[in-house]
């Protein structure tokens, strides 16, 4: 909720739309199953209703405010997204709802440059762009989102289904193992003409037909992994690679930020998306992972837009500031790990304890039993040394 000057509530634009999802971390959450990729990211962008009237009221009470200021937009294939600065909220416009776009302002006209989305709901909405690049923002802007809605990708999955329908119809007509032959033709049949169809046009019937494409190779993998020998070793790494490459569905570039802030905003945004990314791997890594192998994990699912060293290590020292449940630490032998704040040095201590009950324990032996790499072993040995808990040993043999 806004509130006014004088302190009383009010609801605004941005309140009459539909709420989005966030991931953990606070960040817009992409609907990947749906095929949803995310396009453009701008900052210090306002939202003003150009409606006579005010927008329909979400039972917040108050007054009216026809403005957003200062909010940061995500423009993905299937919607416009509105989220404010401290990641608390978010909020999307759905492209099946806008049927106009036009522009106004910049240039000569010494006004800001504005986008006015036109929408079948809620009238019309001007996106006033304030940053030092707001010409080329909103330029920018405009040309992606014009072309997500030609593509209208968000009818894909529909599409798909309607395909699997059709062909379950014809399928079912037969029995027993006419209806499994019929159902594998019909399926080698429309991965042909998938290709064909994508491949002989233009880089529109491409992007059209990329959700339908992707899985086609995910269950070509899937075949020549079961092949084993009889596969083609240099075409299964090239499936294998083009795969890589589509790791993850909204991976940032340096690029996307323009204004004189743009790499503390570049790296507390980085931050975010590497908590996202590492929250299920340190459950499984047992809360902790070395910062070389972070940087390897991250950007192998990055694919080609990778990310440079002092990229990672400057988004790592922002995850315990910014409250992200891990934080960037470093032992006194230098060696530097991301660790979950619920991780305990005592905990650990305790179970390395255990293990060297009745015989002598090295990093190698806690590295197989623990699965952890052996540097990270060794450091575990020596904070366990220093709590008290194991006593070392130094030998001709190891240590």
């Amino acid at each position: 909720m806004n509130e006014t000057l004088d302190g009383e509530p009010s609801w605004s634009p941005v309140q009459s739309l539909p709420k989005a999802l966030l991931t953990p971390s606070g960040l817009l959450k992409i609907d990947t199953d749906d095929g949803e990729v995310e396009l453009l990211r701008r900052t210090g962008v306002e939202l003003r209703s150009d409606a006579m009237e005010p927008l329909p009221n979400p039972g917040m009470g108050g007054s009216w405010i026809d403005r957003n200021i200062n909010l940061t937009i995500t423009l993905t294939t299937h919607r416009l997204c509105f989220s404010n600065q401290n990641y608390k909220g978010a909020w999307f416009l759905h492209h099946s709802n806008v049927h106009n776009l036009s522009t106004t302002g910049g240039g000569m006209t010494f006004k800001s440059p504005k986008l006015v989305v036109s929408t079948f709901a809620l009238g019309d909405l001007l996106l006033c762009f304030r940053e030092n690049n707001k010409l080329k923002d909103r330029d920018d802007c405009h040309k992606l989102l014009q072309k997500a809605l030609d593509r209208k990708a968000w009818e894909t999955e529909e599409r798909l289904q309607q395909k699997q329908r059709t062909s379950d119809q014809i399928a079912s007509r037969k029995v027993g193992v006419d209806a499994i032959l019929t159902k594998n033709a019909l399926r080698h049949k429309e991965a042909a003409q998938l290709t064909d169809s994508a491949f002989d046009g233009d880089a529109e019937d491409l992007l059209r037909e990329a959700a339908e494409l992707v899985k086609i190779i995910q269950k070509y993998v899937t075949t020549l992994e079961h092949n084993g020998e009889s596969a083609n070793n240099t075409e299964q790494n090239q499936l294998n690679d083009m795969l890589s490459n589509m790791g993850m569905a909204s991976a940032l570039a340096k690029s996307d930020f323009q204004n004189k802030r743009s790499d503390d905003e570049f790296h507390t945004i980085l931050a975010r998306q590497l908590a996202d990314f590492l929250l299920p791997k340190l459950k499984v890594a047992g809360g902790v992972m070395t910062l070389t192998d972070v940087y390897c994990l991250y950007n192998r699912a990055r694919g080609t837009n990778l990310i440079s060293p002092d990229d990672l290590l400057a988004a790592s020292s922002r995850l315990s500031l910014l409250k992200l449940k891990m934080s960037l630490r470093s032992f006194p032998s230098g060696v530097k790990v991301i660790q979950q704040d619920a991780f305990n040095d005592v905990e650990m201590a305790k179970k390395l304890q255990i293990l060297c009950q009745g015989k002598p324990l090295t990093s190698m032996q806690v590295s197989r039993d623990l699965k952890i790499p052996s540097l990270l072993a060794k450091e575990q040995l020596l904070a366990a040394e220093r709590l008290g808990y194991l006593c070392r040993d130094t030998t001709l043999e190891t240590t």
